[in-house]
């Protein structure tokens, strides 16, 4: 081991044993040892016992463990450590700035376990209410689990994106002329992306292209470049001819599955050195495929059939539901939600601040719903013809049943009903839970189904043709959380949920007002299932049929 892997060991078991609140002396010690190794120029491998213990701050102790180090790669004191701490609070502590004082109080008091559930904290303004934590600290910390988040290997799609098109401007400014797309996941609308890759049609070589800012890592002989951006994102570039432009672009878009049907279904037809996308689908007489849907063979299927979906836009979406304020966990006053929404061009607003069960996020209890209630009835009044729906995000209890009593709820224009709590239930009892509280008359919308946070938490497990039964049988739409940590529910399973005649609700579950935005995001997810706009329960298309009466959409049809 290096002198520098030693010493970020002891730093490590510092951080362990802090976090776990040991003996002050221990952890003062390996932190001085930490500073002292790391500063070494003479290997450690090399150096004696007896020099060893002789390097100020280095004692027998310490000097024993190095030796662990070297001859077995491992430390007792830090594997036990380790084993004391889930290693997503382990994790926590690589995050830079974040130390073991303030990781332990987001986990001893909160119940954060992993990276992503802390961001996603972050996000709903749950820090601030405790100790050493404030707005500022809490803004500062989200940004540096983002940074975090977006130098490991994997990407959301909502950094992918911004990656991407940092990467595009780049390499247009450095090629005039070229043309530039992102390709492969990205241009599918994968939530997340493995890897990102740029397409750059240019008669020349793009080698003058990269200079400090950029780091090439390798070049393949088939033109394709490894490459790392300036902020150490790795990204693939593929470089083609500008006449083959669309040929590639097609070729490096789609699945390989997708890929490999389109080439059979057409055999003998020649797609290479075409500039646009459209010659290939024109060539091969079909209509044109939307990049998201380039997942498999099925699409094909529709496509000669004429039945592709038209599918949803983002100016489709009427109506922002899933919405918390400050009466809650939200960084901005009801007002202040209300007035942005509108701003946006929304016809109506869904308010839904946590329910009482939710005290981490300050919960309503009875008396401040009907107070809140109250506010949205004087800003109805005041914002006419803009409508505020009086809703609740209603937390799922163990046993499946809403917070709050039944008269309570009936006071609500619309429930979205959600699990925010023992998310490690078998797949059996969470399908129970959630069939009871889908079976409830007052649930509107099943919030984030499954709970999952993309590369963080998986999804409980749940018994997907019951819980889409329950939701066909008593009229309750499911959610598209558009948060892009979330995008639950998953798009592979929108195209059953339509089968069943579900409908889904695509919300932004915004703490903020930038937090609407994200509905671009859900969106985007939705069309990769095949989402119309006549299938969404709060878009443009839908009526007030007798059929969706309990629904929200009948609620603001008049709007």
């Amino acid at each position: 081991m290096s002198n520098k892997e030693i010493a970020y060991a002891f730093d490590e078991l510092a951080n362990l044993l802090e976090l776990h609140e040991d003996n002050e002396f221990k952890i003062r010690s390996y932190r001085n040892a930490y500073l002292t190794l790391r500063k070494l120029d003479r290997p450690l491998a090399e150096i004696s016992d007896a020099e060893m213990k002789a390097i100020k701050g280095i004692g027998p102790a310490i000097s024993g463990k190095i030796r662990e180090l070297l001859t077995g790669g491992k430390m007792k004191a830090l594997e036990e450590a380790r084993a004391q701490t889930p290693p997503g609070v382990t994790e926590m502590l690589q995050v830079n700035g974040f130390g073991p004082k303030k990781v332990r109080v987001v986990w001893r008091e909160m119940g954060i376990e992993s990276i992503g559930e802390l961001w996603y904290a972050c996000n709903e303004n749950r820090l601030v209410e405790f100790k050493g934590f404030g707005l500022k600290t809490q803004d500062d910390l989200k940004n540096k689990l983002e940074y975090y988040l977006r130098s490991k290997d994997k990407l959301h799609y909502d950094a992918a994106e911004e990656e991407a098109d940092f990467a595009g401007a780049w390499l247009t400014g450095k090629l005039p002329g070229a043309f530039v797309s992102p390709v492969g996941e990205l241009r599918r609308r994968c939530s997340v992306v493995e890897q990102l890759e740029m397409l750059v049609g240019y008669n020349g070589e793009l080698d003058t292209a990269f200079d400090g800012e950029t780091l090439i890592l390798e070049k393949e002989e088939n033109g394709t470049y490894h490459a790392r951006l300036e902020n150490n994102t790795p990204v693939l570039v593929h470089r083609c001819l500008a006449e083959e432009f669309g040929s590639k672009l097609f070729l490096r878009t789609g699945s390989q599955a997708f890929i490999e049907a389109f080439v059979q279904s057409a055999p003998g037809l020649n797609f290479k050195g075409l500039r646009t996308e459209q010659e290939v689908f024109e060539k091969a007489g079909l209509p044109y495929i939307p990049p998201e849907l380039r997942e498999s063979a099925a699409v094909l299927d529709l496509a000669r059939a004429g039945n592709l979906p038209r599918l949803i836009e983002e100016s489709d979406i009427r109506g922002v539901l899933h919405v918390h304020t400050t009466w809650s966990d939200g960084l901005h006053s009801l007002r202040e939600m209300c007035e942005y929404a509108r701003e946006l061009g929304y016809a109506y607003i869904g308010i839904t601040d946590h329910s009482q069960s939710a005290f981490y996020a300050n919960g309503l209890k009875p008396d401040r719903v009907l107070a809140q209630m109250d506010e949205i009835d004087a800003l109805n009044t005041e914002m006419a013809p803009f409508r505020i729906l009086k809703g609740i995000e209603s937390d799922i209890l163990n046993d499946g049943s809403l917070d709050y009593e039944p008269a309570l709820l009936e006071k609500f224009d619309f429930v979205i009903a959600s699990v925010h709590s023992n998310l490690k239930m078998s797949r059996e009892k969470a399908t129970e839970r959630i069939l009871r509280a889908v079976e409830n008359p007052h649930t509107t919308i099943l919030g984030h189904p499954t709970g999952r946070l993309l590369l963080s938490r998986e999804g409980y497990p749940l018994d997907w043709d019951a819980v889409f039964e329950a939701c066909a049988r008593h009229g309750v739409a499911i959610e598209l959380n558009a948060n892009p940590y979330r995008l639950d529910l998953d798009w592979t399973l929108i195209p059953e949920a339509l089968r069943h005649g579900i409908r889904i609700s695509i919300n932004p579950d915004a703490h903020s007002k930038d937090g609407m935005h994200d509905i671009r995001y859900g969106v985007l997810a939705a069309r990769k299932g095949g989402l119309t706009a006549e299938a969404c329960l709060n878009a443009a298309a839908n009526s007030a049929d007798e059929s969706v009466q309990k629904t929200v959409s009948a609620r603001c049809a008049q709007i």
